[in-house]
């Protein structure tokens, strides 16, 4: 089974944070078809697929974000970094060019989406605290 958690900076405005989750979870899902169900037809509308495996909305504890991104790399993760510089643009070729070539130490990372077998993903995750 499959699991996906996103691990947030939980000092982010709600708006921000709302953003980020979001955003982090459609690029996760981006060729994640096997992770989505179907439409649902009701009798006076279609239900849009939602996913079909566990999204966990975790803050970082005690690790950094950047921490949780090297171990995740370490266990060949699929995971996917999300900035600061993605949140104060307002378009996407802007924010490319704020982020082409640069490592993760010259940005700052405000959300952390991965994807894999539930145990693994347990075993980064599971002593994080819930996002309330």
């Amino acid at each position: 089974m499959r699991k996906v958690a996103i691990i947030i900076d939980p000092t982010l405005p709600t708006g921000l944070l709302a953003n980020a989750v979001a955003c982090i979870t459609s690029g996760l899902f981006l060729d994640g078809k096997e992770y989505v169900g179907q439409e649902i037809k009701g009798t006076d509308v279609t239900y849009i697929p939602i996913t079909k495996i566990p999204i966990l909305i975790l803050k970082p504890g005690s690790t950094t974000l950047l921490d949780h991104l090297r171990k995740a790399q370490k266990l060949g993760l699929t995971y996917m970094a999300f900035t600061k510089e993605a949140q104060t643009t307002t378009n996407y070729e802007e924010y490319t060019q704020r982020v082409k070539g640069k490592n993760l130490n010259e940005v700052t990372l405000v959300g952390l989406g991965l994807v894999g077998d539930d145990k693994t993903i347990s075993s980064l995750t599971g002593n994080l605290p819930m996002l309330r």
